[in-house]
């Protein structure tokens, strides 16, 4: 989780799967599962914990249920963490390291790929994230999130080879070329630059959803947009 903002330690993205493949290097299917879920109860818990004062104050519920809620779905959350540990061992059975090296990384981006889209999709907390401050974020113009995270848990598969050369000579060659990717400038600009305001009413959580303080709400914005008339483009908090 440290690797996340707002810690932003973005090796630890890389330390946390290479723990978790070092675990399930002899482990049965099952007992990766297991392990892969731990991981991701342990990600997403700590991730997304936070959600229990929302639906604590807008789902009209006691704060230990919107907690037991939370938990809940970090459990379920979890279970894509524990398909990949799965997956990733069922496919390399019986145990062959250089083979695990390739299942576990492939399983893990498949599950974050599908934990994007699958019941309306929740892609919070995928691995590439993690990267925004480290040379591998250099991929992110050509294969998105989910090529940032494959570089990431492919080279930790690739410490589950340390005692060979090649494998992580490999991963250091795609972090170099990733940075050379970061360091080009893949964007130009299109017509001439404007002046954009952003508003911000600093509306209490527990306040702007109360039916009496709508007007006042709607006010406050509009009052501070008044103020952002020169922009062309003028942008409101999402809520």
């Amino acid at each position: 989780m440290a690797a996340f903002a707002p810690f932003a330690i973005g090796l630890l993205g890389l330390a946390g799967p290479a723990v978790l493949f070092a675990l399930c290097a002899q482990a049965s299917p099952g007992r990766a599962f297991r392990l892969g879920w731990v991981y991701g109860a342990g990600l997403m818990g700590f991730g997304v914990f936070w959600l229990r004062v929302s639906i604590a104050q807008f789902g009209g519920v006691s704060l230990p249920l919107a907690v037991a809620i939370t938990l809940l779905f970090s459990g379920v959350m979890a279970l894509y963490y524990g398909f990949a540990a799965w997956l990733g061992v069922r496919l390399a059975r019986p145990h062959r390291p250089a083979v695990l090296a390739l299942t576990l990384p492939a399983a893990w981006v498949l599950a974050e790929w599908l934990r994007g889209w699958l019941l309306t999709g929740f892609p919070w907390l995928a691995l590439g994230y993690s990267q925004l401050e480290l040379p591998s974020r250099g991929l992110a113009p050509l294969l998105g999130v989910y090529g940032v995270s494959l570089l990431v848990v492919f080279s930790a598969g690739c410490l589950l080879l340390w005692r060979r050369r090649w494998p992580p000579l490999l991963a250091l060659g795609l972090w170099l070329a990733a940075a050379g990717a970061a360091a080009l400038d893949w964007g130009r600009p299109a017509g001439e630059p404007f002046r954009v305001g952003i508003v911000q009413g600093n509306i209490e959580q527990k306040l702007k959803w109360r039916p009496e303080r709508r007007l006042a709400t709607l006010e406050t914005y509009l009052r501070l947009t008044a103020q952002a008339a020169d922009s062309r483009l003028i942008v409101w908090p999402e809520t």
